[in-house]
């Protein structure tokens, strides 16, 4: 009960040093949305990857997912969807996010985070995990965005000039 009490406290203090404050989201309209997944495996030391697509200003942007975590164990997968605040132009999403966390999921689980980069974008997101994980600590991730992915056409093929028949 102590440990629980104390990783809230932990996790408080952080948003508070970041400048993140919860009642944001209800003052007013998010700038943008996203939603990713991916997966997360650690020993002691956890990595986390995926992807995921911002919807800005009608149009849709990729982006990976990639970061590391401490004092985790287990292995899972990921699924986030979220408000995005202080959006102002698309390459402002990209970027170090840092995050305090503890939490551990049998099956499955979830959760909300508060997590803010260096331009002062700040995410709010609503994720869900399924495997079996136990974290402690914190750690940080990026995101990058990515072009679009589009088959490719292959460009027309000029036919050769014709030579006049002698």
């Amino acid at each position: 009960m102590q440990l629980a009490r104390m990783m809230r406290i932990g996790l408080a203090a952080a948003l508070l040093m970041m400048g993140v404050s919860p009642a944001w989201a209800q003052d007013s309209r998010p700038d943008a949305r996203l939603q990713f997944s991916g997966i997360s495996v650690g020993l002691l030391f956890g990595y986390n990857q995926g992807e995921g697509t911002l919807e800005f200003a009608g149009q849709q942007y990729p982006f990976t997912v990639s970061g590391i975590r401490l004092a985790t164990v287990g292995i899972s997968r990921i699924s986030a969807a979220g408000q995005v605040y202080r959006l102002r132009e698309v390459a402002d999403l990209a970027g170090r996010y840092v995050m305090a966390e503890g939490g551990f999921t049998v099956g499955q689980g979830g959760g909300g985070a508060v997590l803010r980069n260096e331009k002062g974008v700040t995410l709010y997101l609503q994720n869900v995990q399924q495997g079996l994980e136990l974290t402690f600590g914190g750690g940080s991730f990026s995101i990058a965005l990515t072009e679009p992915t589009s088959p490719a056409t292959p460009a027309p093929a000029t036919p050769a000039p014709a030579t006049p028949a002698r």
